[in-house]
This record gives structure tokens, sequence and C-alpha cells, in this order.
């Protein structure tokens, strides 16, 4: 299963159709069209062509994936049954990036199921609008522009909310998590975030922080949307953090007492947003 009930009842419901005869033929003659030929094993079912698609994915990389999320995207746009189950397929492969998007982008307050229906729901008509001239990366592309979906949508929920809406970024690495080069939900993520991070101010346009310095750009991009931390303030901690910011200090004449106790001050002042985002989350 990949979720709480939203998503298990998504693949109860993707069990049915894969129970369907004739579901597995027709969707291979779809993409042998379109020049993505699989074994015949996979005639056995709809998951066996699905898993073998995912397989090849992880072996042969983004080509592959785009090559076959195109030909389905096609037969999606279109009407009837076919391009209901073209829609369908692609949405099973993208349910487990919908099942992290939807972990960050919980709240206080705000039910897993509900945000869940809503992030499937935009998928579901992102996929079913998807331009097929856009270049490259589909199914990055496809969570990138359910994450802006879904997010306008659980906005004007929440207008009324004391606090600004945004994404609640997860508070720690997961165990096995894929990494940005290999997940189109992380590459969705970051790119939203960097977005983010380049309108507040944190980063320039085009940086790309990682490691250390990125989870503090994540933790301060939050931090300003929630309230917990001034812009102003939230721009001098990530000019801090940059490479060479300590020399560059010390050459406007700040001591290194006085970079101590500014570094200690932040980490205090951290330490305490870093608590409140783990309840969040």
């Amino acid at each position: 299963m990949t979720g709480p009930r939203i998503f298990e009842s998504l693949d109860a419901e993707w069990a049915l159709v894969c129970a369907e005869s004739g579901r597995a033929e027709m969707v291979l003659g779809w993409l042998q069209e379109g020049g993505v030929v699989l074994s015949s094993g996979c005639a056995a079912g709809l998951q066996e062509v699905l898993s073998e698609l995912e397989r090849r994915d992880r072996a042969q990389g983004r080509v592959h994936s785009d090559r076959w999320m195109r030909v389905l995207l096609e037969r999606a746009a279109g009407e009837g049954a076919g391009a209901q189950l073209a829609a369908r397929v692609v949405v099973q492969a993208m349910l487990p990036g919908a099942v992290r998007m939807t972990q960050r982008l919980l709240r206080a307050g705000r039910d897993f199921d509900e945000t869940g229906q809503v992030v499937v729901a935009c998928l579901y008509q992102v996929v079913r609008r998807y331009p097929l001239g856009r270049k490259g990366g589909v199914a990055a592309n496809l969570l990138l522009e359910t994450l802006h979906l879904a997010s306008r949508e659980l906005k004007a929920d929440t207008e009324t909310d004391a606090l600004p809406w945004n994404p609640v970024l997860e508070s720690a690495a997961v165990p096995g998590k894929p990494t940005v080069a290999d997940d189109p939900a992380e590459t969705a993520w970051q790119t939203a975030l960097g977005q983010q991070a380049v309108e507040a101010g944190l980063i320039s346009a085009g940086e790309i922080p990682d490691g250390a310095r990125g989870e503090l750009v994540e933790l301060l991009v939050w931090a300003v949307a929630a309230g917990l931390l001034d812009a102003v303030r939230a721009r001098v901690i990530a000019d801090e953090s940059r490479a060479g910011a300590r020399e560059s200090a010390q050459r406007a004449g700040v001591s290194a007492i006085a970079w101590r106790q500014r570094r200690s001050r932040t980490v205090r002042q951290l330490r305490a947003v870093a608590d409140q985002w783990v309840q969040a989350a």
C-alpha cells in the first residue's frame, strides 16, 4: 500500500482496473505504437506492465520515462474509456510522489486524507491537460504543476487562517528516500522551494543550495511564511551561512568573538523555530 486511506482507496481501485481483461493488451498496444516495446510477459497484467516500465526507468533514467509517459499522456488528453485508462496508469505511476507531496503540504489543522484528495484531484487535472510540446522531465513537470495547483487550492481553503499558508517541509531525511537526481518528486519540490527562496531574498537567482545550507534555506522559507521569523532576519541568517561569510565579516571589522556571539544567537533562534517545524510536520 502507498499510504493512509485516500491512497489505500486508489490502490484498491487500481487492483480492480488491473483485473479487467484486455487492459494490459490495450496499454501495450499504445506503447508499441509509440516505440516503447516491452517483453511479452507484460501481457500477463496491467500491474506487470507498470512494474516493467518502472524497472526500465530505474535502469535507463528520464529518457525512458519521458518516452512512455508522453505516449500515455497523448492518449489521456482525448475522450472516452481509453483516455481514462491512460490517465489512470500515469496517475498510478505518480502516486509515490503524490504521497510525499501530501506529507509536505500538511500543517496544523490540516487532515492528511483531505490534503491527499486535493493532491490527487490536481494530479488528475494535470495529467489530462499536460502540454505535450513541453520539453523533457515529464514526471518532474507533472509533479511540479500538481504542487502549484494543489498549493493554490489549499491556500484558497485556508485564507482566513491567522498564519499565511506555506508547504511544511519534511523535518528529517527518510531512510532510503531517493535523491533529487533520481526522484522527480524531489526535483519538483526543490524547484518550487528554490522559487520561494529567491522571492524571499534568501538565495540568488540560479543558486542551488545543497547540503547543510540547503536544509537551512528550507527551514528559513517555512519560518518566514509561518510568521515565526522576520524576513530581514532570515536574509541575514542565509547570508551568514554562505561560503566565505565569516571571512567577509572579519574583513568588515567583525571580531572573532562578535562572530561567535552572532552565531550562538542564530543557533538559539533556529533551534526554537526547528522545534515548531518538527511539531507542524
